[in-house]
Parts: C-alpha cells; sequence; structure tokens
C-alpha cells in the first residue's frame, strides 16, 4: 500500500481536495484507460500459456474471419496504426503463425493463417472465452462504480 500523506484542512482546500478526490473516483476518461490495462493483464494472463498475447489472438482472429486479406484491410477494421499492424504481422510471420504472399492485383500482400497459426487460435478459444467471463464481470463492476459517480 501506498503512504498516507496527511495535509492541514483549511476551509478553501477541503473543497478543492474532496472535489479532486472525487474526479479521481469518477473520471471516465481515467477510468477508461485503467480499465484497458486491466483488461489487457486480465487477457494475456489467461493467453499466455497458448504463447500469445490479446493483441495477437484479436489479429489471428481477424486473419482467420478473412481467410486471406490485406494488412491495409485489418488495418481499417481493428482501426490500429500501420506500423502497429506491420511489426505485430512480422512477429507472427517469424513465429511460423502467419503467412504472406503477394496481392494478384498489384501491391501489397495478402496474409493468411498457417496450420500452425490456426492451431494457436484454436488453443487460445477456450482460454480467451474464460479471460471473456473475468472481462464481463470485471466492466460490470466498473460502470456500477462509474455510474454512482456520475453528473450532478
Amino acid at each position: 500500500m501506498g503512504d498516507v500523506v496527511y495535509t492541514t484542512m483549511t476551509e478553501g482546500n477541503l473543497s478543492t481536495q474532496f472535489q479532486a478526490a472525487r474526479i479521481v473516483d469518477t473520471c471516465v476518461a481515467y477510468r477508461t484507460r485503467r480499465l484497458s490495462r486491466m483488461m489487457t493483464r486480465l487477457y494475456n494472463d489467461r493467453l499466455d500459456s497458448a504463447g500469445i498475447n490479446v493483441a495477437e489472438m484479436n489479429l489471428l482472429a481477424a486473419i482467420a474471419a478473412s481467410g486471406r486479406v490485406q494488412p491495409t484491410d485489418l488495418v481499417d477494421a481493428m482501426e490500429i496504426e500501420k506500423s502497429t499492424m506491420s511489426r505485430n504481422l512480422r512477429r507472427l510471420e517469424l513465429r511460423g503463425l502467419v503467412s504472406s504472399e503477394p496481392y494478384p492485383e498489384g501491391r501489397g500482400v495478402l496474409v493468411t493463417l498457417t496450420d500452425s497459426g490456426e492451431a494457436t487460435l484454436m488453443d487460445a478459444i477456450p482460454l480467451w472465452r474464460d479471460a471473456q467471463r473475468s472481462a464481463s464481470e470485471l466492466l460490470v463492476g466498473f460502470m456500477s462504480a462509474t455510474h454512482e459517480g456520475g453528473p450532478e
């Protein structure tokens, strides 16, 4: 636990300190960022035994759902930066989970899951389902706490 900080309360800073504490406890932007980190940790912990993290799981699933797909289509669908997509695909390709081939109608490539990528995805799905249940519970608690401190 953190150290307790004692301050001298005056009439002016009591109101400021109270309001600031309320913002810290209820700010949707702050709580959403915090929730995002908590969710990422939860999913990554559950998926660890499959050898992938949640970003890789989602990318493998998006590729599997599409069959053969251009990375630019994944960028749009997943709303991530092109450089992030390139880096993530490169890592998955180095691990033998995806393969790429030249796009037959011009520039670019098509990516697909390899047999190893499909096996990894299938191994991860039960772990993902478990994470999904826990994440749903966490989200309900988050929403309740945020709503309690909602607009006045």
